[in-house]
């Protein structure tokens, strides 16, 4: 059933780029003569904003348990030439839970309890683009990108006079080579486009801080592995380097929309 889905998902994208193919050219030929207009086509100044979906990280259209997520909500082109695109993407994300109140231990004892959590990821997507078709119809172009953030997880308690922490900070860097192709509707400052390419990833700080203060004052502090990346376990280090690196595939639909210089 799955690979039906996305054969069928890959059948209304060709007939998307078709149409896409066909207003362009019925848009932009000059029937007397004989050629195109440039005025649809992204030149030198202009600056487009796109959006999109992504297939998992390192995964292909038909690997066993592929997700599409969007892209990261912000994301810029600019011409600097007729040819050479850049572009940066931006990803923020932070969520923050915190409580504080008295607990009731038992009829003659209140403890005063606190406890916060915060989650933040930040990433930034540079890259660069250049588009080999000098004509109105398809937009063929190969690039690279180099997206690198960090993010942060932590979660700290505090009990009456005993309290613990658990924090993590990972920083990823990772290398993308990309070809893409993209069609401009009618005339519309408008593209709809596939890129597929090869990326890179590397993970670091993928450890957890472990940290508790007693009643009397006596502090603890081991590591242990994100199980998220390394599974559950129930080892404690004293010191601990954790990361990953790996390399793979991936594929985007995109949608940008240009504003003219």
């Amino acid at each position: 059933m799955k690979f039906i889905t996305k054969v069928f998902t890959l059948m209304l994208l060709a007939i998307a780029f078709s149409t896409a193919v066909t207003n362009a050219q019925l848009s932009t030929v000059e029937p007397s003569a004989k050629k195109f207009k440039g005025g649809n086509r992204a030149e030198a100044g202009d600056f487009g904003l796109y959006m999109g979906l992504t297939s998992d990280m390192f995964k292909g259209w038909f690997d066993g348990g592929l997700k599409v997520t969007a892209l990261p909500l912000l994301n810029f082109k600019y011409m600097a030439t007729d040819n050479w695109e850049v572009r940066l993407g931006f990803e923020f994300y932070k969520q923050r839970t915190k409580y504080k109140g008295d607990a009731i231990v038992d009829s003659e004892t209140v403890r005063s309890d606190l406890s916060s959590q915060v989650e933040s990821r930040n990433y930034f997507y540079p890259g660069f683009a250049y588009h080999f078709t000098p004509k109105n119809l398809l937009d063929v172009y190969v690039g690279a990108e180099l997206p690198f953030g960090w993010s942060k997880n932590s979660n700290n308690n505090e009990m009456g006079k005993y309290s613990y922490s658990i924090k993590k900070t990972s920083f990823d860097i990772g290398l993308g080579a990309f070809i893409g192709l993209q069609a401009y509707i009618a005339d519309l400052p408008f593209a709809i486009g596939v890129e597929y390419g090869i990326s890179s990833l590397f993970q670091t700080g993928l450890k957890y801080k472990n940290e508790s203060v007693d009643e009397e004052g006596n502090k603890k502090v081991f590591y242990t592995k994100d199980p998220e990346i390394f599974g559950e376990s129930s080892e404690k280090y004293e010191n601990l380097k954790a990361k990953k690196g790996e390399i793979g595939q991936q594929f985007r639909i995109t949608f940008t929309y240009y504003f003219k210089k």
